[in-house]
């Protein structure tokens, strides 16, 4: 009976990893309006862990960390960019900060939005259920 048991639940925590494995092959998306101007739009993405990875280790300055994450996820601002790289008013090394256009307020706003998507923040579906204590042998 124990052996069965134990199979029902491999057999969820299966159906789990797989449910989850095809909702990140799903890249979430979103529209911003800036400003409140309709014509003035921008779409971010969901991220992958490892574009999260990337992201995360661009630079040891979160701000400049926030502002790769929102250049990256947000096809938008890399069209834009280009437009500028183009005409000399962005190196193309520094294309990702057309992002200082944005306030600290908005930064943060768009930064948490993309977390949402790419599935890193939130709540997670997860409880304790029981805490043991382990006695160590000195």
């Amino acid at each position: 009976m124990e052996n069965m048991d134990k199979t029902v639940v491999f057999e969820k925590f299966a159906q789990k990893a797989a449910k989850r494995m095809e909702e990140r092959k799903k890249h979430r998306k979103e529209i911003l309006t800036i400003d409140g101007d309709d014509d003035m739009v921008m779409e971010i993405r969901g991220l992958s862990d490892t574009e999260l990875n990337d992201c995360f280790e661009f630079s040891d300055d979160p701000i400049e960390v926030d502002r790769y994450t929102m250049f990256m996820s947000s096809s938008t601002l890399q069209n834009a960019a280009g437009c500028m790289v183009e005409k000399g008013m962005l190196k193309a090394g520094d294309a990702y900060k057309i992002t200082e256009m944005f306030s600290s307020v908005e930064r943060n706003y768009i930064v948490r939005r993309i977390l949402a998507l790419s599935g890193a923040s939130g709540e997670p579906d997860i409880e304790v259920m029981s805490e043991t204590e382990e006695i160590k042998n000195s």
